[in-house]
């Protein structure tokens, strides 16, 4: 299909898919798979791999959003391995308390912020129990158990039974943000929390890494980008070495038209690090609208579906880590040869993955299924690069990850599915609530 073609097509599905969404003339089952779509279809294998050097894609697009479980926001998902309504966990006062529905608030302004630091996020996974969740939360608030469903977060939900959704894919880290986003790109990590982001040239950057996929992509004389709305992550390497590749979203809507992505490119949300509240976000992360990143979850779709490099490009969207939100499968073990700096104190076991996340593979190549194979990570979309370009592997985490590209099916391709518009309600500032 042309680009030209696949806009008609993308327009003039568009105004069904929208229809689906609110529930005009279909099911009212909030887990009934919408029109054109295989929800619930399911695969536990995967295929075999090509050699490499035939393998039909060119490019490969990782946007990481930010702080949601699995079962916090896909748990309602047919066919996969999701819980949502009726698990009860136990707070920090011994009281049983139920999952429930959080829509119609967007944000969770009038509660606080699950802890998902390291310690935190220890005490939430309890061994392997995963029964937590509530005992780093103030008395009486219950958020890190509540949930959307499909008809809250229509685009994700489109995206989920339209593509290759895994329900075996996990955080990297037990720990926040920094450290799995430096996993993606380094699979390792030299810092363990989150600080104060260096947002002027003369604040410290916190990671002395000295490899990433950008340094393996150069080697191979491949090209790699970092775009972002606001400050890329690639401002947290001490080295700057990565500045000069990092570019304004606004030139990834013209890369992506033009045709004109590079091989291997990453993508940010607005972490509203300008704006210094979390309300201002459109990377889902809590007190910012679920609803305004399942927009921006559309545009960035609906980008790489009308660029003309289409037919052979690969994107996962996956998040960061769970947020401390509840998840009723535990994380497992992993390989891993990283050596922390002696300072930190709360240093996390990298022989366990994370809490599991929302993952999904948008592609020609990407079935509409639910993959239960795995376990995959963050590094298994660096073992799908490395695969593809003969890339050596960073560390022993990499090296061992399960290839997210064997889920994928080189056999067929695949038109992009329309999802549906989206007009999320105003945000509100959530220091006045």
């Amino acid at each position: 299909m042309s680009p030209l073609d696949r806009r008609q097509f993308l327009a003039s599905a568009a105004a069904a898919a929208s229809a689906a969404a609110l529930g005009v003339g279909c099911a009212s089952d909030t887990t009934t798979a919408g029109p054109g779509t295989t929800a619930g279809r399911s695969t536990s294998g995967t295929r075999p791999l090509p050699d490499p050097s035939t393998a039909p894609f060119d490019t490969v697009v990782v946007l990481m959003m930010e702080n949601r479980s699995f079962d916090h926001v896909l748990g309602w998902l047919p066919g996969a391995d999701g819980k949502q309504a009726d698990l009860t966990y136990r707070d920090a006062a011994g009281h049983e308390q139920s999952t429930w529905a959080l829509a119609p608030d967007w944000q969770g302004c009038g509660y606080t912020g699950p802890d998902h630091d390291v310690q935190a996020m220890r005490t939430h996974w309890n061994d392997g129990a995963n029964d937590g969740f509530l005992l780093t939360q103030p008395d009486g608030d219950h958020y890190p158990i509540g949930y959307y469903t499909d008809r809250d977060l229509p685009i994700l939900a489109a995206l989920a039974r339209g593509y290759t959704t895994y329900d075996n894919y996990f955080s990297s880290v037990m720990g926040p943000t920094w450290p799995n986003r430096l996993y993606q790109l380094c699979a390792t990590t030299d810092v363990v929390e989150t600080g104060t982001f260096p947002r002027n040239p003369g604040d410290p950057r916190p990671s002395h890494l000295q490899t990433t996929i950008f340094d393996r992509a150069k080697a191979a004389g491949l090209t790699a980008g970092y775009y972002a709305i606001e400050e890329p992550m690639t401002g947290l390497f001490a080295s700057k070495r990565y500045d000069d590749i990092s570019y304004t979203f606004d030139r990834f809507r013209a890369d992506a038209a033009a045709g004109t992505l590079p091989n291997i490119c990453f993508v940010d949300p607005d972490f509203a690090i300008e704006e210094l509240i979390d309300d201002q976000t459109n990377s889902m992360h809590p007190s910012g609208s679920v609803q305004v990143g399942d927009a921006f979850l559309g545009e960035v779709h609906d980008l790489l579906a009308q660029s003309p490099q289409w037919e052979r490009l690969v994107a996962v969207v996956n998040f960061d880590e769970g947020g401390g939100f509840f998840d009723h499968v535990p994380p497992p073990r992993v390989q891993d040869d990283t050596v922390l700096p002696a300072d930190i104190e709360h240093k996390p076991d990298l022989t366990i993955l994370g809490g599991r996340v929302p993952a999904i593979t948008i592609s020609p190549f990407a079935a509409a299924q639910v993959d239960h194979s795995g376990p995959y990570e963050h590094c298994s979309v660096l073992k799908m690069m490395e695969w593809r370009w003969g890339l050596e592997p960073m560390t022993l985490r990499d090296r061992t990850a399960n290839n997210l590209a064997a889920t994928l099916d080189f056999t067929t391709r695949r038109d992009p599915i329309a999802v549906p518009s989206s007009d999320p309600p105003p945000v509100v500032d959530c220091r006045d609530r």
